[in-house]
């Protein structure tokens, strides 16, 4: 038994359209939008009438095959039926994390750049790029997506 890659990271939006163009800006690429419903997404989820609007993001390569692309699946639910919006974005704090998933991390080529578009974009910053002290040699930060979504971006550093 092993695992042999990572498909994709779901993120539930708010604004479906906006974080598909949040995303397409870091430089994914759109593969694939769609509305599934049904048998098979309803028993997937264990969510009876559920509807979600998708949208499939990769990383634009010709050398790697197309099952190895899917970087993140992003989602709203659009069936009225938990269609609730959440606006507040929560304070980050490392400390307070009992479990869960932490950040979607990603390795950039320009961790500066990467930082001004998330500001832009009305995203924030966690921190600011630091020069990681260990391990491989790069940039590391942290930062929120304009929904509330931490990133851990990071930039290689030539050895």
């Amino acid at each position: 038994m092993k695992i042999l890659g990572h498909r994709h990271t779901g993120i539930l939006t708010n604004d479906l359209d906006k974080m598909i163009d949040f995303y397409l800006g870091l430089g994914l690429v759109l593969k694939s939008r769609d509305v599934e419903s049904g048998a098979f997404v309803e028993n997937l989820v264990d969510s009876e009438g559920i509807v979600l609007d998708t949208a499939k993001l990769i990383i634009k390569d010709d050398d790697i095959p197309i099952k190895n692309l899917y970087v993140l699946e992003l989602m709203s639910i659009n069936n009225g039926v938990n269609s609730r919006k959440v606006n507040e974005i929560l304070h980050f704090d490392f400390n307070s994390r009992a479990n869960g998933v932490l950040d979607i991390a990603f390795t950039v080529d320009d961790i500066n750049a990467v930082c001004q578009y998330v500001l832009d974009q009305g995203g924030d910053l966690i921190s600011k790029p630091l020069k990681s002290v260990g391990g491989y040699p790069a940039w590391h930060c942290y930062l929120r997506d304009p929904e509330g979504n931490v990133l851990h971006i990071a930039e290689n550093l030539l050895v």
